[in-house]
This record gives structure tokens, C-alpha cells and sequence, in this order.
């Protein structure tokens, strides 16, 4: 107990040395709970959705996928400029470049014409000031909520708080969702930022949303207030007594300016507000109809969940007949995840798991404590497909957006699909982060048509010009085949990859991946 308190009032110390006692208030000043506004009954949004129910059982809802990613920023801008009543949204990165800065002008926007706005990030990856955020709570429309942040509000005592309790705030918020007038909603992998967007210059990802309307979009609201009244999601109004209306001025000043300075780079994406008629008409006859269930983790400190997220993904592999397909930036298996998996091969099914080769994955370190998988993976029966980072042409032609053309490709989709039949979509990886740490959230859906088209385009990823295959020879020897011939080690962008992944390997961050 004596050693505790002396750590305790070390690291008290330490965060004071570091910060010049610049703290959040806590407990934050009480809020009143907010919840969702009733599904809109005009704009664009609401039109759609009424269309849609007039054609479809109660139970029903319509999805489309999102695979491209101009088409998926266009969709969020669109539905931005279209909404007439409310707009939630709730991320685990918001970046301050060009695609998160024309997202949040448009917000904005949104908020000045009569819109509320409920913008809820987590707080390890944000970039405005406790009074940029205060600021912008000023606006009668706009309100930040950040999920479980660091009380020391600067980098050096912000690091020294997290490594000093790491019990509550390794808890991060990695959740994605988009909601707009309670009608129409995204869901799926992709933060806001350039690089989900085809506007990233050192790479892109290929990633994956899926579009949803009807019966379920009450239920993603619904998850989203519970993140929004959560004790762990702080007030932005209360993060700085210095925010000003002027501020608020400030900034909507700097964030045209911003982008008018890069006018070139976003030529691609329209800058001002637009009517988007024509896009929710095509939208009608596009949408794949079925049933879907949102899911996700709670809202609460690490090991106070009732349930996890991954518990509930095994009603995707128990009723597959023939196939299940995983799809995973970041493949780290768990000791039960391989022996369910070699009981699912054993029945007859073919288990294929899509990750990146390491050329292709933004986080070596996480790379580096996957490689060591591939044999038990391929050893339980599974086939196994790396993603290239330099796929073939028409490949990249839907991930990078002109005039940008990125150095290298980086796989970031999270998706299961079992027998073209069910599929579940989100922002869950499968690595001991996503299973033990973070809250994640997705829709589990059944839909043939659109678990089709997904089985589709990821047979397009795993084709021979997009992808290794990784196999045992004859010698029980790894090996890569694909279109560009047959290789001994695994490929990699550069010997300084290769490097970093050594040393990676060497340290003990398995369980934090």
C-alpha cells in the first residue's frame, strides 16, 4: 500500500512537471442526457426512407456498399448537405487535413441552418485545442462530446498520464457511425481523413462502409445515445473556460481559408454545399434489401462489460454450410479463435482469411506479432491471402482519388461474409485490441444481395494481381504466389520495413495490438 501511495504521488508529481497543472475539470460539470430527434419528415433523407418503406416489409432495411472511396466522402457530404433535422456522428480519428476539415465546414454548415449536430470523437487522435472545441460549442447547434480523454491537456503530460493509467484510459472508443436525420446512416471502417478518402500522398486505404436505411437506422441512433450519455464521454463546452463565440469566428475563417488553399487536392470533391437530388434517386433502385442487427461493445471501463462485441460474431461461422470469408487489417488470432476455426474446417467448410501482406499494412509493429500466425492459421485449414501494396491499375483506380496518386496501398476493410448469405461490417479488427480493449460496433446483416457483392469484391482483392497467396510447400516452407511469380520471403516495401518489422517482433506489444 505504502509503495502504491508514494507511485501515486510520483506520478502526480511527474504530470505537474510536465503539464503546468493544465487539467481538465473532473468530474466535468453535469449535462443533461440528450437523445436521439424523431426520424425527420422532409428533406432528401426522409424521402428516401419513406420510399423505400412503402416497397419493403417493416422489418426490412436497404444497404449499399461502399467500397470506392470518392463514392464513400461524396455520400457523407451529400447526406451533411441534405440533412433538415439532426446529424450524429461518432469516430475514433477526425483528422485536421483536407477531407476532415471540408466534413466538419460542412457540419457546420449543417448546425447554421437549423441542423443539431452531436459530434462525439475519441480523444487519443483529435486535434483541436480544448478551446477550439469549447469554441465550437458555442454554436447553439453544435455540441463535442470526447470520449474518456486525458485529464492533462498537453502531449508530453498527456503521454505521462496514459503509460501511468493505462487501466482506464487504454479504453479507446473505436467506433465508427454517421447518422443523419435519424433516416439514413454509414457504417463500417473508415476515421475521417485524407487517407480513408483516395487524398492520401503516402498511401491510401482500400476500405469498406455500408450505407443503410430503414427499420435498423432507429437502433444505430439508439447505440449512439449511449456513447453520447456515457460518463466517459466528456463535454466539449466544459473543456475550456476561454471559448469564445469569437473563436468560433476564428475558425470557421481558418477552415475556409484551409480550403481554399487546397482547392487542388480536393478538386475532386465539391467545396460548397450542394443539391444532391440526383444521387438519392440512383440511390433507390441501388439498395440491397434485408435484415440487420447493430451491435457493439458498452460504453464502460475495461472488464465492466456485461458482453463483448466478438461473442456475439460467432452466429456468423455456427450456421455456414460452405464458406466464410474474413477480412482483417490487423490479424492477430486468439488461441480459441484457431480451435473454433480448425472445428469449422473439420465440418467441411472453406475458411479464407484476407490481411495484408506487410508492404501493405500502415502498422508494421502490428504485422510484425501477426507473421508468426500464418502457419497456425494455414495449419487449422484456412487459405490465406495477403493484400499487395502496389495492386494492379483498375484495382487502384477506385481507392486513389485524382489528382493524388499515393505511394503505396494499405488494406483497412473490417468484414465477415458466411455463405454470400450473412455479413457483419464494421470497426472491428480481429487482434486482442478490438477483442479486450477498444469498443467497436458494426451491423450483422442478411442480405444475399449484398453479401454477394461483398464476396464479390473481395474475390477481386484476393485475385492474383491484387494479392499473394500464402501457402506451405512441399518442404513445409512459406511461400507467396501471385501474378507476379512466386516468392521466398514475405514482401515488404523496403529493406527499412524489413528492419522495423525485426525489431518489432522483438517487443512485448502483442496484447496491445
Amino acid at each position: 500500500m505504502q509503495i502504491k501511495r508514494y507511485f501515486s504521488i510520483l506520478t502526480a508529481v511527474l504530470i505537474i512537471l510536465a503539464t503546468g497543472c493544465a487539467t481538465l475539470p473532473y468530474p466535468p460539470p453535469p449535462v443533461p442526457a440528450v437523445q436521439a430527434l424523431p426520424p425527420a419528415e422532409h428533406g432528401r433523407a426522409a424521402a428516401l426512407s419513406k420510399r423505400f418503406a412503402d416497397l419493403h416489409p417493416a422489418d426490412i432495411s436497404g444497404f449499399l456498399a461502399l467500397p470506392e472511396s470518392a463514392e464513400a466522402f461524396n455520400w457523407r457530404l451529400a447526406l451533411a448537405d441534405e440533412a433538415t433535422a439532426s446529424i450524429d456522428v461518432q469516430y475514433f480519428i477526425w483528422q485536421d487535413d483536407e477531407t476532415g476539415l471540408l466534413l466538419f465546414d460542412r457540419l457546420l454548415n449543417a448546425a447554421d441552418r437549423g441542423v443539431r449536430v452531436r459530434f462525439l470523437v475519441d480523444d487519443m487522435v483529435f486535434a483541436p485545442t480544448g478551446r477550439s472545441i469549447a469554441s465550437i460549442c458555442r454554436h447553439p447547434n453544435f455540441e463535442i462530446k470526447i470520449f474518456n480523454p486525458v485529464r492533462v491537456r498537453s502531449k508530453v503530460g498527456g503521454v505521462v498520464e496514459f503509460l501511468t493509467n493505462m487501466d482506464e484510459l487504454n479504453r479507446r472508443m473505436h467506433n465508427k457511425l454517421f447518422v443523419v436525420d435519424n433516416r439514413v446512416a454509414i457504417v463500417g471502417g473508415r476515421n475521417i481523413g485524407n487517407e480513408y478518402f483516395g487524398l492520401g500522398k503516402t498511401y491510401n486505404f482500400r476500405d469498406l462502409d455500408v450505407l443503410v436505411v430503414g427499420q435498423v437506422v432507429a437502433e444505430l441512433s439508439e447505440a449512439f445515445d449511449t456513447f453520447w450519455n456515457s460518463d466517459l464521454s466528456y463535454p466539449g463546452s466544459a473543456m475550456s473556460e476561454k471559448g469564445s463565440a469569437e473563436q468560433l469566428e476564428a475558425i470557421r475563417e481558418q477552415t475556409v481559408a484551409f480550403l481554399a488553399d487546397h482547392r487542388a487536392t480536393l478538386a475532386a470533391y465539391p467545396l460548397a454545399p450542394r443539391d444532391w437530388q440526383q444521387k438519392f434517386q440512383r440511390l433507390s433502385g441501388a439498395l440491397m434489401p434485408g435484415r440487420a442487427y447493430f451491435i457493439q461493445d458498452a460504453p464502460v471501463r475495461i472488464g465492466q462489460d456485461a458482453y463483448r462485441l466478438t461473442e456475439m460474431l460467432d452466429y456468423m461461422a455456427e450456421p455456414s454450410r460452405d464458406e466464410l470469408v474474413f477480412v482483417s487489417p490487423y490479424l492477430i488470432p486468439s488461441a480459441k479463435m484457431l480451435e473454433e476455426l480448425a472445428e469449422t474446417t473439420a465440418k467441411g467448410v472453406k475458411v479464407t482469411f484476407v490481411a495484408p501482406a506487410m508492404g501493405a499494412n500502415n502498422h508494421t509493429a502490428a504485422h510484425s506479432h501477426y507473421k508468426k500466425y500464418r502457419r497456425r492459421l494455414l495449419a487449422a485449414g484456412a487459405e490465406l491471402y495477403e493484400m499487395k501494396h502496389q495492386p494492379c491499375e483498375a484495382f487502384r483506380s477506385t481507392i486513389d482519388v485524382p489528382p493524388v496518386t499515393a505511394r503505396f496501398i494499405c488494406l483497412h476493410v473490417k468484414a465477415i461474409v458466411g455463405d454470400r448469405e450473412r455479413c457483419f461490417v464494421g470497426s472491428l479488427n480481429l487482434d486482442p485490441r478490438a477483442v479486450d480493449l477498444n469498443t467497436e460496433n458494426g451491423l450483422y446483416i442478411e442480405s444475399p444481395g449484398l453479401c454477394g457483392q461483398l464476396a464479390d469484391q473481395f474475390d477481386d482483392i484476393m485475385s492474383p494481381d491484387n494479392a499473394w497467396r500464402v501457402y506451405l510447400n512441399a518442404e513445409d516452407q512459406l511461400r507467396w504466389e501471385s501474378s507476379d511469380g512466386t516468392v521466398s520471403r514475405q514482401p515488404a516495401r523496403g529493406f527499412g520495413q524489413r528492419i522495423s518489422d525485426f525489431f518489432y517482433r522483438l517487443l512485448p506489444l502483442e496484447s496491445q495490438l
